[in-house]
């Protein structure tokens, strides 16, 4: 049976912190596309495109509109949480496609998904360039220095790594995370000390707390891309207090690691990895809620 011929479904999907809540019409979703071009791949896009409109059910006018070259497709993701929800085009039939990673409750491990090669289209993309003093810690010599970006290049960074991350000699932890907000982005994690991460333009980030708010992550709040994650400076003793006992040593533990979005690093492809696949989503407390 063709798309055409199966029965319409409704889908439900929202940004993280639900500012923006949508409905749309499709059948069931079984595949979506994973498209290549630069900023697909820095946001992690898994594309649906539906035949009908979006109906929006809530929006707080928090997303932020990000276009660039022939600027005939408006990006557009939350302000607050950094979620890529959709794109607006005349070049699709009811002139939107959607994050599917954005949909609720849906298996997106699941889903069949299809390559379309959006990097072969000109203009190319140009990868900004990181400019300053590279990250040289004690113990890495052996190691290889990687260098990334936002899209806009509002923020760029240097990352030092043992080993390298292409050939398999990378020796830590590389992880796919299903939990609510990973799902969401696409990400896949390592998981450096800050004295490895060198990042330059963190005026132009934008924090994201979430769940019980000892974590923050850290996006552009020009393009949307996601930088990684860090322990929040502002949250209280008295919350730390509060947290459960295994919480606050993990916390203590992890006070200089950087979790990085490899999403991020130029002229690199996350496809070449290996992550672990954790259940951040059986092990996320509190739970969340879908909007």
């Amino acid at each position: 049976m063709s798309d055409a011929e199966q029965p319409a479904k409704t889908y439900r999907g929202n940004c993280h912190c639900g500012a923006f809540v949508y409905e749309a019409e499709a059948p069931e979703i079984t595949s979506a596309s994973d498209c290549s071009c630069s900023i697909c791949y820095k946001r992690g896009y898994l594309w649906l495109v539906p035949k009908k409109p979006l109906t929006v059910v809530k929006d707080e006018g928090k997303l932020v509109h990000y276009s660039f070259a022939s600027k005939r497709m408006d990006h557009q993701f939350c302000g607050n949480c950094g979620t890529t929800v959709m794109a607006t085009s005349d070049m699709f039939p009811a002139g939107v496609g959607i994050n599917v990673r954005t949909i609720q409750r849906l298996d997106l491990w699941g889903l069949e998904v299809k390559t379309f090669n959006g990097d072969t289209f000109d203009p190319q993309y140009v990868a900004p360039q990181f400019s300053g003093d590279e990250p040289a810690p004690a113990g890495f010599e052996d190691g290889k220095t990687y260098h990334g970006s936002c899209h806009c290049g509002a923020v760029t960074t240097a990352l030092r790594v043992k080993g390298s991350l292409e050939d398999g000699t990378y020796p830590d932890r590389i992880m796919e995370c299903n939990c609510s907000f990973c799902r969401q982005g696409g990400f896949v994690w390592i998981y450096p000390s800050a004295n490895q991460l060198a990042v330059q333009g963190s005026d132009n980030l934008f924090y994201y707390t979430l769940g019980n708010h000892i974590w923050r992550k850290s996006f552009c709040k020009t393009c949307g891309v996601h930088i990684g994650s860090e322990a929040n400076p502002d949250v209280t003793d008295e919350q730390i207090a509060a947290l459960p006992e295994a919480y606050q040593k993990h916390r203590l533990a992890h006070l200089e690691t950087r979790p990085f979005n490899t999403r991020l690093l130029n002229e690199f492809d996350v496809k070449r990895l290996q992550p672990v696949r954790a259940d951040g989503w059986g092990l996320q407390k509190p739970e969340y809620v879908y909007p």
